[in-house]
């Protein structure tokens, strides 16, 4: 959730309420028809970046909401820049609708495609969706999945002057409605084309609950204040942009739950694939050691550098390195020798092997050493000041 600071009184919630539900936003995609997030969900991009990206000729920009929503308000882009795309939704349900017809997958196909809602929530699952649609059809392949961080809810406060954003942001709460913080209240008006539903009159504000009077679509409604009355008395007559322009939305749901499971073992596979990969790879790839480094363990906790030079010869040993506990930072009774060279390095695995020198002991406790594979990003003698004692925490 999020905190909004220098709300009016009179627009706060009385109270909170938690209730379980099966999905945040109606698409229709709850239980086994959801797409994973931590598998498919698009990347964030914050509002400088979204702002950025908007600039980009091979962009498409989706407003995932509701189109009564976008008729007060919806980001423009720059000329030259990305292109606008709005999927008409008189609800949410009709988005995976959407994304399975033809239309949408020819317009997104090989294009960076960016989403958008009211404060990042239905973005999250629209996005998830579309990367796992793209995972299993070979007709839409977008060159990336992206939504801004936080809706335009966010990008409205980075941008108190709107950037491209144009008119208002629609809310669901007494609040109403988002306007650039620094923007006059009379080119915010300006940027809206919205008209009342009854006299077609410029009007910008929903107010009163009005709703469509078709029967399958009951969509919000803008009445201006002097078609109040007439809106009240006769219902009836009210009808939504997309009713008055007979616009019919796909029809065709693609197969859900089909679809999560065929992406899921694409990905899996894939995983698999490349996990197997790796270990073939490290199979083959034949381990390499230092040639002046040394890893002793099994060393008593009171053991210090002067005793382990005393014991190894000093001659022989440079650089005494203790190692760490990762979790807690202690010296757990190990440590990397830097050796003075190769033969030094020889000499002491020598005598520490029980079957020819005998071993060697530190306070009666018998160490145990052996050679130290290398790793391309790790050297602990880069800048290295040697310590007397062991680490006692972090």
């Amino acid at each position: 959730f999020k905190l909004t600071d220098g709300v009016d009184s009179s627009k706060l919630f009385k109270s909170l309420s938690i209730r379980k539900a099966n999905e945040l936003v109606a698409y229709g995609l709850a239980g086994d028809k959801a797409p994973s997030l931590k598998r498919f969900a698009g990347t964030h991009l914050e509002a400088d970046e979204y702002h950025k990206a908007m600039k980009d000729p091979e962009t498409v920009i989706i407003d995932v909401r509701n189109a009564y929503e976008s008729a007060i308000g919806n980001f423009q882009p720059p000329e030259g820049g990305a292109k606008l795309i709005d999927p008409k939704m008189r609800n949410s349900i009709e988005f995976p609708k959407w994304l399975n017809s033809k239309e949408t997958k020819e317009q997104l196909h090989g294009k960076k495609v960016l989403m958008y809602c009211t404060g990042g929530i239905r973005c999250e699952r629209a996005t998830a969706l579309l990367n796992q649609i793209s995972t299993v059809s070979d007709d839409i392949k977008p060159k990336g999945v992206y939504h801004c961080r936080g809706g335009i809810e966010r990008y409205v406060k980075t941008f108190p002057s709107g950037g491209f954003w144009k008119g208002k942001n629609y809310l669901f709460d007494r609040r109403m409605e988002q306007t650039p913080s620094v923007k006059r209240d009379a080119d915010v008006e300006g940027d809206v084309a919205s008209k009342c539903c009854l006299c077609r009159a410029k009007w910008t504000v929903y107010r009163g609950q009005f709703k469509c009077n078709r029967s399958l679509c009951r969509v919000p409604v803008i009445v201006c204040d002097s078609c109040t009355v007439a809106a009240t008395d006769k219902p009836e007559t009210l009808v939504c942009e997309l009713c008055r322009e007979g616009y019919r939305a796909p029809t065709e749901m693609p197969d859900l739950v089909s679809l999560k499971r065929k992406a899921d073992a694409i990905v899996d596979a894939s995983a698999s694939a490349s996990k197997q990969s790796e270990v073939s790879s490290m199979k083959k790839k034949p381990k390499v050691y230092y040639k002046d480094r040394l890893f002793v363990r099994r060393l008593p906790l009171t053991v210090t550098a002067s005793k382990i030079k005393d014991e190894l010869g000093s001659d022989l040993v440079k650089f005494v390195h203790w190692l760490r506990d990762k979790e807690n930072g202690y010296f757990y009774g190990s440590c990397v020798l830097l050796t003075n060279s190769e033969k030094a390095m020889t000499g002491i695995l020598e005598k520490a092997s029980t079957k020819g020198g005998g071993g060697i002991k530190l306070g009666n406790k018998k160490i145990k050493v052996a050679p130290v594979f290398m790793k391309k990003d790790e050297d602990l003698f880069v800048n290295f000041v040697e310590k007397e004692f062991p680490p006692v925490g972090h």
